[in-house]
């Protein structure tokens, strides 16, 4: 332990109030107003969330007023939003370049610079005054009312084996009740980019019974239609209520949940205990790393060879990777540019060679795996002999270039970056994997950050990850991600040219000028300058 230097604090995450903390009050409709002004209004009205957009609906004809959902689409836009009158008298057009854009359910989609959209409106009177007639399902918020109006929530499901939870970013405006938006998106399913790579104890087609989820003395209500229910099925009974509580539990006013089927208490069982708080899976402290061109583990200021692995004579070692029981291990050899496995008491093994091959991965189920510059993505078996490597099907991934792949400890997820031209995207993709482990596919992703500069990005935990670029002069400041898209920048460093993450910002590593640094609160402390390249399991 440090015995110099300050201290610094960890702040544990917030858990959001079921009371909606913004409050603004739009106005409506002034007598006399133009058809210009009404769309201008309109659209400003829809940062009156309460009531259900009830003051946006003033602008709009009793018919339409009944039937627009203006939580079908949320548009983050840059700039103002200018009505434009189009040929036809009493017709508006509001271009728009947008930022990002939240759909029904709450998955957010960031979008590159740029990209546009398009509403459209109609104007007509109504007992003397303009109305709108027609307005697509949606709302229009500049970055700062989005940031005030919405707050993110983490839905919970589960893994394909029910060993581990993963957590579904959602954003939904700060309104009563956030409970009831919470529930419907869980009974939805998982977003598209994790469907095959994780499951829900809820049966397709469960819904709401009552139209809300009330929150009373600290207790959810959530009353449930399930079809085809047996309540004698204590393992699913216990499934629900426990994604439903790990959901739930993110809001301060919830320490515990009811659930009901068609209005019965759901039996849990004997012996049942309350769902236990998420606990992320996390990673041994030691690293492996590279001295005079061979692997070595690094770990509090410590370097040791790693006993039974042969000499790498013949091959040119980067990018060292191992796995969480640091028994095999895999690099790139740069003079034939392959993937190079090799385990203790083996030798090493030249699985495949690429252009531009990322950090080798290795996941939960014993592959590792590898992006390159053309796109394609690969995994083989860490074990000798378990046979070859496999391609991993990832269609929207052709014509980019990937230069970072990191597969997430729980092996559901892969946290992609790809470069084009000079500019970078952060993905997050599902893993879908056949009965056996073996991958399959990576979903198509959800771009967490876009237009970023960043060349790696790793796994700091199932919620969070580092991301910076490499290989340049100047200093640089990394960032730390959610998996929603929010971020914090860290510490700025001169000549960064590597990067390594553990568990938490406490354990995150950088290589510059030479020189292997420990992240220590606001400061970077030089470690060593004999170990270099190093990476955690993973």
């Amino acid at each position: 332990m440090p015995r110099t230097g300050p201290v610094h604090r960890h702040a544990e995450p917030t858990r959001s109030a079921v009371q909606p903390s913004y409050d603004v009050e739009p106005a409506g409709p002034r007598e006399g107003a133009t058809p210009e002004q009404i769309v201008r209004g309109f659209l400003a009205a829809g940062t009156g969330v309460a009531d259900d957009y009830s003051v946006a609906r003033e602008y709009l004809t009793p018919e339409l007023a009944g039937t627009w959902h203006p939580d079908a689409r949320t548009l983050v836009h840059r700039g103002d939003a200018v009505p434009v009158p189009r040929l036809e008298d009493n017709e508006y057009r509001v271009n728009l370049e947008v930022d990002s854009v939240v759909d029904g359910s709450g998955v957010i989609e960031r979008k590159p610079a740029g990209a546009t959209e398009v509403l459209d409106f109609d104007v007509v009177q109504v007992d003397g005054q303009w109305r709108i007639s027609d307005a697509p399902d949606a709302t229009a918020l500049t970055p700062a009312d989005f940031e005030d109006i919405f707050e993110p929530h983490h839905l919970y499901f589960a893994d394909e084996d029910l060993s581990n939870v993963v957590v579904d970013p959602r954003w939904f405006p700060d309104r009563v009740p956030v409970s009831t938006s919470i529930v419907r998106a869980l009974l939805g399913g998982p977003a598209p980019y994790l469907r095959g790579a994780v499951t829900s104890a809820f049966p397709p087609g469960t819904t709401l019974a009552r139209s809300a989820v009330p929150v009373r003395d600290g207790t959810a209500t959530v009353e449930l239609s399930v079809p085809e229910f047996d309540p004698a099925n204590i393992e699913i009974n216990r499934r629900m209520h426990d994604q439903l509580a790990l959901s739930l539990r993110s809001l301060t006013a919830v320490n515990d949940v009811e659930l009901l089927v068609e209005g019965a208490p759901v039996e849990l069982g004997a012996g049942w205990t309350d769902a236990a708080p998420v606990q992320d899976v996390t990673v041994p402290s030691r690293q492996v790393g590279l001295r005079e061109g061979d692997l070595v583990f690094y770990q509090g200021g410590q370097t040791e060879n790693v006993d039974g692995i042969p000499p790498l004579d013949g091959h040119h070692p980067s990018s060292p990777a191992m796995d969480a029981a640091a028994e095999h291990f895999a690099f790139v050899d740069t003079g034939t540019g392959s993937l190079v496995t090799v385990a203790r008491e083996e030798e090493p093994v030249e699985q495949f060679s690429g252009t531009g091959l990322t950090r080798p991965s290795f996941d939960e189920h014993g592959w590792v795996w590898t992006g390159d510059s053309a796109g394609t993505v690969r995994a083989v078996r860490a074990v000798p002999g378990a046979g070859g490597p496999v391609r991993v099907e990832a269609s929207w991934l052709a014509a980019r270039t990937v230069t970072s792949l990191r597969v997430s400890r729980g092996g559901t997820r892969a946290l992609v970056v790809t470069e084009d031209e000079g500019v970078s995207q952060i993905w997050l993709t599902g893993v879908v994997r056949e009965p056996d482990g073996t991958p399959r596919r990576l979903n198509e992703p959800f771009r967490v950050a876009a237009d970023v500069d960043a060349d790696a990005a790793l796994w700091l935990s199932d919620r969070e990850f580092v991301a910076a670029p490499l290989g340049g002069t100047g200093s640089v400041r990394p960032r730390v991600y959610d998996v929603s898209g929010r971020f914090r920048e860290l510490p700025g460093i001169e000549g960064l040219t590597g990067l390594s993450g553990g568990n938490g910002t406490s354990s995150v590593y950088a290589v510059a000028g030479g020189t292997l640094h420990m992240l220590t609160g606001n400061a970077w402390a030089p470690q060593s300058e004999d170990v270099l390249d190093t990476a955690f399991a993973g």
